[in-house]
């Protein structure tokens, strides 16, 4: 009986000490920091091989497959959840944890086969002069939301980065 009156003693000094500081306020967390916009796609999907496609956010462009585990691994990848396949327009939303965070390579990508290590195919590279081989810095500051479109055309597709 002493036992879980030392421990109900202990509890409502916590809950009183917890209570007297004022807890936090919602005006001390940050608004979300996003990534978002909307994927168009252009002529025909693939008849197969399309198991998932995502909106993914790298701090650098990838250099070999297994960089791409260790970016997402180690925090400096993020991406978006699957986005609806066979369709002509997606929209997409990633939340940006630990912001301000840069990214220098942001795609569209679709792993095309059942290695989720390895088949994976850049559908769109973000570049605002529009030549994917240069792809563009994108910096999303606390509370930011910044919005970039993406047109996939599955006949015109971007450079990959590890040819």
């Amino acid at each position: 009986m002493q036992h879980f009156t030392a421990v109900l003693l202990t509890s409502v000094a916590l809950v009183l000490v917890v209570s007297s500081c004022g807890g936090l306020s919602p005006t001390d967390v940050p608004p979300p920091s996003v990534l978002q916009g909307t994927v168009t796609f252009a002529n025909d999907w693939p008849d197969s091989n399309v198991n998932q496609v995502l909106v993914v956010a790298l701090e650098a462009k990838p250099t070999s497959p297994d960089s791409i585990l260790a970016a997402v691994l180690s925090g400096r990848a993020i991406f978006s959840e699957a986005l609806p396949t066979y369709t002509t327009e997606a929209p997409y939303e990633v939340e940006i944890p630990g912001a301000p965070r840069t990214f220098t390579y942001v795609v569209v990508a679709m792993q095309n086969g059942p290695n989720i290590l390895t088949d994976w195919l850049m559908l769109d590279v973000y570049s605002p002069v529009n030549d994917p081989a240069q792809p563009g810095t994108v910096i999303v500051d606390v509370g930011q939301t910044v919005t970039i479109n993406f047109a996939v055309d599955f006949n015109n597709l971007p450079p990959q980065p590890f040819e």
